[in-house]
């Protein structure tokens, strides 16, 4: 079987990197994959990561392009992951006779803006939509059923933490200056500086934090807004207490080293940071929004509104006991792990391409 994915970018995203588990799993099966691309991506992309030769890969430019290359691909199915692509496939694939899923649900909200608003429109004229979680589709209307799919992000095994407590302290002092004369409890978070992560919530709650106990705030991110995450983090004194490690390549070991992890975000789908965070074997203190409930396990974790800087501060203040409490090694929880692994994905998306052709047939 032929199959396309197109998409706006293959950099280092959420999607990218189940594109990429995709492709490898349906190459070793004997399909021909193809990734057509608006913009190519970096060196480090996740393609790269993954070792897809970069034949896969081809960028187009504007409609004609790709409909160009379709002609030329001749795929049995095409699976878009934006919204431009959507859009595409929308027009092409009654006249060029190929399966379309539209995969371009990837948040958990549905804002008054005009690309949501397309989105959720190009999903109801779509034949198939896959969404990253139940929640993507109820807030688009759309109900799941035979047509309308739920594919939950899957993570390597490689995230499970198996470092004994002394590791586990090396990494606290290479990645916090002065932790051996000053150790203290480590939270994490790994997240772009862009507005709706909103560190700002998270500096003010962790501002009152500081008179109840030692902590430490390791952030794994880079983006426009970290000069304003600077400015606050002087603003509050933080300084000694906040390390902004910048985009990282070893986030696995920033994961082990903390204790748990702040998740503050306006929307999300199924968030990797918070999946890499769970194989980790953190607790997670997150926004009680989108995706995000149907993701944490309800006995390792604590969910806040979004921007109720009040609400994070009392989880803060549960932090210690929730990391006491918590096994991460229990069965229940590595039952919950097991919905988010690349082995269940790849067998959802497989399912769901038989589903698709069986109804084609």
């Amino acid at each position: 079987m032929v199959i396309v994915f197109a998409t706006d970018s293959v950099e280092r995203g959420g999607k990218e990197r189940v594109m990429a588990i995709l492709c490898v799993s349906l190459m070793r099966r004997g399909n021909e994959i193809r990734i057509l691309a608006k913009r190519e991506g970096k060196h480090d992309s996740y393609l790269n990561e993954y070792n897809i030769e970069n034949k896969t890969i081809v960028s187009y430019n504007g409609f004609l392009q790709y409909k160009t290359l379709l002609h030329e691909f001749r795929p049995d199915m095409v699976v878009s992951w934006d919204i431009k692509t959507s859009f595409y496939n929308l027009l092409l694939y009654p006249r060029l006779n190929y399966k379309f899923i539209n995969g371009s649900i990837r948040h958990g909200v549905r804002l008054l803006k005009p690309s949501h608003l397309f989105r959720s429109l190009l999903c109801h004229l779509s034949p198939y939509v896959i969404s990253n979680s139940f929640a993507g589709l109820k807030v688009n209307n759309l109900r799941p059923g035979k047509k309308r799919f739920v594919l939950y992000n899957g993570i390597e095994t490689k995230f499970r933490n198996t470092l004994s407590p002394e590791e586990k302290y090396e990494l606290k002092q290479r990645f916090i200056p002065g932790y051996a004369d000053n150790p203290g409890f480590v939270y994490i978070s790994v997240a772009n500086f862009v507005p709706y992560k909103d560190y700002f919530t998270v500096t003010k709650a962790l501002s009152r934090l500081r008179s109840a106990f030692n902590f430490y705030y390791l952030i794994a991110g880079g983006g426009p807004m970290r000069k304003e995450v600077e400015e606050m983090t002087r603003t509050y004194g933080l300084e000694k207490n906040i390390i902004l490690a910048g985009k990282v390549e070893n986030v696995r070991d920033y994961l082990f080293a903390a204790d748990v992890m702040i998740h503050s975000s306006r929307g999300e789908g199924i968030s990797n940071a918070i999946l890499e965070a769970m194989h980790a074997g953190l607790p997670v203190i997150a926004t009680n929004v989108g995706g995000i409930p149907e993701t944490v396990y309800p006995g390792s974790s604590l969910l806040f509104p979004y921007k109720d800087h009040e609400a994070l501060y009392r989880c803060l203040l549960k932090s210690k006991e929730l990391k006491e409490s918590f096994n991460p090694d229990s069965e229940s929880y590595q039952n919950h792990l097991a919905k988010f692994s690349v082995e269940t994905m790849v067998r959802r998306f497989e399912e769901i391409i038989d589903i698709v052709t069986r109804k084609e047939r």
